[in-house]
């Protein structure tokens, strides 16, 4: 019977759809700067690949076929997309919900990243972080997801086995099959880019539950064991 549960707030509890689109569209000002014309269908076909491919950075996968894998290039325009992209928080207005459901199975509840000042204040104000047990591994862990060495550290915070945790997040490549090889429950919310794109890949990749969306979300949580 779980215990507990891993959040991963990406596309979980924020809705990324501005950012996504909001980097696409600068990505493809910069390439374009850099003397790479990007057509529309080339631009689709980057996007594609960087998600069904599991590139670990959609956009910077993106960059690097777009400039038709110049390195010089490609690191160019990497370094110019992330001095100026502005990454926006927007928490789910569902969030609280999602983590509430959670609570009231009786779980332990920590967060697959830290957040940062910004995502705090915001998770602060929606009235999410209160409700979080623990808030993400520490930056001096300086680990991230797919990294299952995350979800190890996490376990042991929480004072559960893999086996009686559950770990709740969109991307197969970051969030199922980590918790997958650890013999966790993986449950996939279906949404963003990657929650509706990436495709299993073997049986490490298929999840527990799947929800389509939030509001089946809400639904899963409920039965998950």
């Amino acid at each position: 019977m779980a215990q507990a549960i891993i959040i991963d707030l990406y596309d979980t509890l924020t809705d990324e759809s501005d950012n996504e689109r909001n980097a696409i569209a600068l990505l493809r000002q910069i390439v374009a700067t850099a003397g790479v014309r990007v057509s529309e269908q080339a631009l689709k076909e980057a996007e594609a690949h960087s998600i069904e491919s599991f590139a670990p950075d959609q956009f910077e996968a993106m960059i690097f076929r777009l400039v038709n894998r110049d390195t010089t290039m490609a690191l160019r325009c990497i370094s110019a997309f992330r001095k100026n992209f502005p990454r926006a928080v927007k928490i789910r207005p569902e969030a609280k919900s999602i983590v509430e459901a959670c609570k009231q199975r009786g779980w332990k509840i920590a967060l697959a990243q830290a957040p940062n000042k910004d995502e705090a204040d915001a998770l602060q104000k929606s009235g999410v972080l209160p409700l979080i047990d623990i808030k993400g591994p520490p930056p001096a862990l300086k680990l991230a997801l797919p990294d299952m060495r995350v979800l190890e550290f996490l376990l042991g915070q929480l004072g559960v086995m893999p086996g009686d945790c559950v770990m709740l997040g969109n991307r197969i490549d970051n969030d199922i099959r980590p918790a997958k090889n650890l013999r966790m429950t993986a449950v996939q919310v279906q949404v963003g880019s990657h929650g509706k794109r990436q495709l299993p890949r073997d049986l490490k990749d298929v999840p527990d539950y799947e929800a389509p969306d939030i509001k089946a979300l809400l639904h899963v949580i409920p039965t998950v064991v």
